[in-house]
């Protein structure tokens, strides 16, 4: 493997500060590079060069399911054109065309469902999230774009040196959205004064309970408890519909593995999925979109 290949690796396995949709994004870049800057002379030895970027990257970050799901879509189609390249140059040019199909792929979708979430921001709503999530922010923005009135309120969500609350208010004011950080120990009653409440998802599982940031739980649960709606924004490559979490009972530090029926439903680029959709899922749908209800 090379340095620079190595050393975007490294990078993702440190990085504390991007959401997970960025993540799987330069994960994608790693394996641009891995194939631009091969020298392998032969079919083999490029696909075994392939072969070990790939099961680095899908250690990188286990938590994170949409790195593994385009990982292994990656890889699933890269396998079937083995056969019937030519030369490795043939391959190559075939895996490079994979590569950037699935980094359109992602970022597309990361947009649509943006796009669906902001629909759920109403003029003079006061919305709550916590962590940070590019997929959140994106749809503030986009909900603002069109004129909306609208007040955020951020869980600080420490953890370490980084607030990730803040974080996401220093990227939501530079477009001009009022927001409030809400220290952490004090989400309960602040919660009562949200109309919805939106956060992002690292991962969510069949097995009933979504992956994200520290305070997703407890915000969450106060949330439901007080009768506010709450949502996931995500992309369904971060549902874990291969099992990849199936033996995950502790989360590592920082995060919380929160129960579905917490949430009123995931917004995602093919729509308003509820628990029964999500549920129903198969790995077709993951690239593809499963069928979702309309709201």
């Amino acid at each position: 493997m090379l340095a620079s290949v190595r050393s975007r690796i490294s990078g993702l396995k440190k990085d504390r500060e991007h959401g997970a949709g960025r993540l799987t994004a330069m994960a994608i870049e790693a394996l641009e590079e891995a194939v631009s800057s091969s020298k392998a002379s032969t079919i083999e030895a490029f696909a075994a060069e392939i072969e070990e970027v790939v099961a680095a990257l899908a250690e990188v970050r286990p938590g994170m399911v949409s790195i593994r799901n385009y990982i292994t879509e990656f890889k699933d189609e890269f396998d079937g054109t083995i056969a019937g390249s030519k030369s490795a140059d043939n391959l190559k040019k075939r895996a490079t065309a994979i590569a950037r199909k699935l980094k359109t792929y992602n970022s597309d979708s990361a947009a649509r469902s943006a796009r669906n979430a902001a629909k759920l921001i109403t003029p003079k709503s006061i919305v709550m999230t916590c962590s940070y999530s590019s997929d959140v922010c994106t749809a503030l923005e986009l909900a603002r774009g069109k004129g909306t009135d609208f007040k955020v309120l951020a869980a600080q969500s420490r953890h370490g040196k980084l607030s990730y609350g803040e974080m996401t208010l220093e990227r939501l004011g530079k477009v001009g959205i009022v927001g409030r950080i809400i220290p952490d120990n004090f989400i309960t009653w602040h919660a009562a004064r949200a109309n919805v409440v939106l956060t992002g998802a690292d991962a969510i599982s069949l097995h009933g309970w979504m992956l994200n940031g520290v305070p997703s739980y407890t915000l969450a649960l106060v949330a439901s408890r007080k009768k506010v709606p709450v949502y996931a924004v995500c992309t369904t490559t971060k549902i874990d519909v291969r099992g990849f979490l199936a033996g995950l009972r502790t989360p590592e530090p920082g995060f919380d593995m929160v129960p579905l029926e917490l949430f009123e439903a995931i917004i995602t680029e093919a729509g308003v999925l509820n628990m029964d959709d999500i549920y129903k899922m198969t790995t077709d749908d993951t690239f593809r979109g499963p069928r979702a209800r309309s709201h």
